[in-house]
């Protein structure tokens, strides 16, 4: 007893969080036995042990079976290397899982389970959404090669592994299949539609966004997971629109974006751009104002400060454009240059990965602004995937460490232990290549934006020097706008408020900014 009692208490810290049994799981059918009788007698010792729910002593059974060659051949080994992956899966050892069904993956459909491991594979999906490899063994699959109630699922996840690898038209064939009543049919709608962007088609883009529209707002309780694909769907309608050069209808679907949404001051700003397109420089100053407001001080928008200069500029208002191009470059000359320290100081994409997490972890001493950028970045779908899944090998490994059973000690375990450390480092590697590339861009982005701000302020001295030529050969000069007063005329519901330096919140995205011409005509 004194042997099996870890072992139980180690079973019971992960019964709480395993599925139930499948009638997968109850599948103990006899396998042909001929020349590997020695093996079938260890495979039903394992089957009964897991049948009882003894997954410790049916892994360590099974394991001695599939360590006995490379590949398994035989129909007892390969029913014991497929049963190893489902009795690791209940163990909470997904990664460890991952890898036995990932020799029954290439194996291919020679391997007796290679169909029933489809199903699997989902699972593991939810539990390892950040493998970078997951999606490419799902792709081994055919639809019809998986159970009828996992093949929208896996329709989304094969659509997914084809749109990374820019296979867009495999994508949509793949996302075609994701049924209404998935619940990845918003996420593969969303995705058609982008797909649709990439190939450069507008028109389907905008069906497919129509589609995920009303997908989202079908639901009389949505849950905050279909409130943001609604709110998504709406942006990136606005989105074609503009791409289209169609302005009006862009700022339609901009200003349908709720001002509880997170994607609110996203669509604030790209309206910015579309109002200054349709020449409405008052709203469009509007908009950037309440960017620039203490609500949202520590919101990154650095283009921002561009498109204003460029507003004031067109308007021929010198000392308010060479105004927000300073502005701009005091606040994103230092950022740009702490960002390319950190990335010079860190070219190994582990070691930066490392520091980065460390620094939000501890909340080392960084700038305000690299901060939101690196929680920014940390945002990213894809690398907050990859970071989350260096987390759960972390907690695997912790839990073969932490435990004082004698499964621990274990041949088995140590090969775990060994395949996951070795997995870590690659992911880790490549979380941080990410993260590097996506700094990198921040840092090529603000150069590019410091450059077009060098370039109008050339453009500004220019055309001051021209002004002042006209002036000394005595032309005339007049003001476009002479108007005096409200620019705007007010109705029951609204009045014209001068701002007076002061923010309020129920004003925010209303602001109007009074500007006027100083072109001489």
């Amino acid at each position: 007893m004194r042997v099996r009692l870890p072992l139980l208490a180690f079973s019971l810290v992960l019964l709480s969080s395993l599925p139930a049994f499948g009638a997968d799981d109850m599948d103990f059918a006899p396998v042909s036995v001929e020349g590997d009788k020695e093996s079938a007698g260890e495979l039903d010792e394992a089957l009964a042990a897991y049948k009882k729910r003894d997954w410790l002593r049916a892994s360590l059974i099974l394991h001695r079976i599939v360590a006995r060659n490379e590949v398994a051949v035989t129909p007892v080994e390969q029913k014991a290397e497929y049963t190893l992956g489902k009795t690791l899966y209940r163990l909470g050892l997904y990664q460890a899982s991952l890898n036995f069904f990932d020799h029954v993956v290439q194996a291919g459909p020679e391997h007796r389970y290679f169909k029933a491991t489809c199903k699997w594979l989902y699972y593991l999906s939810r539990k390892l959404s950040g493998d970078p490899g997951l999606l490419e063994k799902i792709a081994k699959y055919k639809a019809e090669d998986c159970p009828t109630e996992f093949r929208a699922e896996m329709a989304y996840l094969l659509g997914q592994f084809h749109y990374k690898k820019g296979a867009m038209e495999q994508a949509l064939q793949a996302l075609t299949l994701v049924t209404p009543e998935s619940r990845y049919f918003p996420k593969a709608k969303f995705l058609q539609g982008i797909a649709y962007v990439r190939l450069e088609q507008p028109k389907p883009a905008v069906e497919a966004f129509k589609d995920l529209l009303k997908a989202t707002a079908s639901s009389d309780n949505p849950s905050e997971d279909l409130k943001y694909f609604n709110q998504l769907a709406i942006l990136s309608m606005a989105r074609v629109f503009y791409s289209t050069g169609q302005f009006r209808q862009a700022v339609k679907y901009y200003d349908q974006v709720p001002l509880d949404s997170v994607l609110w001051l996203d669509g604030l700003f790209e309206a910015s751009w579309a109002f200054f397109r349709l020449n409405n420089h008052e709203k469009a100053l509007g908009n950037l104002h309440t960017l620039n407001s203490p609500f949202f001080g520590d919101e990154y928008y650095p283009e921002a400060g561009i498109l204003t200069s460029v507003i004031f500029y067109s308007n021929c208002n010198y000392s308010k454009t060479r105004d927000a191009i300073n502005e701009f470059r005091l606040t994103y000359e230092p950022l740009r240059d702490e960002i390319k320290g950190y990335l010079e100081n860190y070219s190994d994409p582990a070691e930066l990965y490392g520091f980065l997490s460390r620094l939000q972890s501890e909340g080392k001493s960084m700038s305000a602004r690299v901060q939101q950028i690196l929680n920014a970045a940390f945002q990213d779908q894809q690398l907050k995937r990859i970071a989350a899944y260096v987390r759960e090998l972390d907690r695997e490994v912790d839990l073969i460490r932490r435990s004082k059973s004698s499964w621990a000690q274990s041949e088995l375990a140590k090969l775990i232990i060994q395949e996951i450390e070795v997995i870590k480092s690659l992911a880790e590697h490549e979380a941080g290549a990410l993260a590097k590339s996506r700094l990198k861009r921040v840092v090529d982005e603000l150069g590019d934006l410091i450059s077009q701000s060098l370039k109008i302020e050339f453009e500004v001295a220019s055309a001051e020097k021209g002004v002042l030529e006209n002036r000394l050969q005595g032309a005339g000069f007049e003001n476009r706008s002479t108007q005096k007063g409200p620019l705007y005329a007010t109705d029951d519901e609204h009045i014209y408020w001068p701002f007076t330096g002061e923010y309020w919140r129920d004003e925010l995205g209303y602001y109007l900014y009074t500007i006027k011409s100083e072109c001489g005509r």
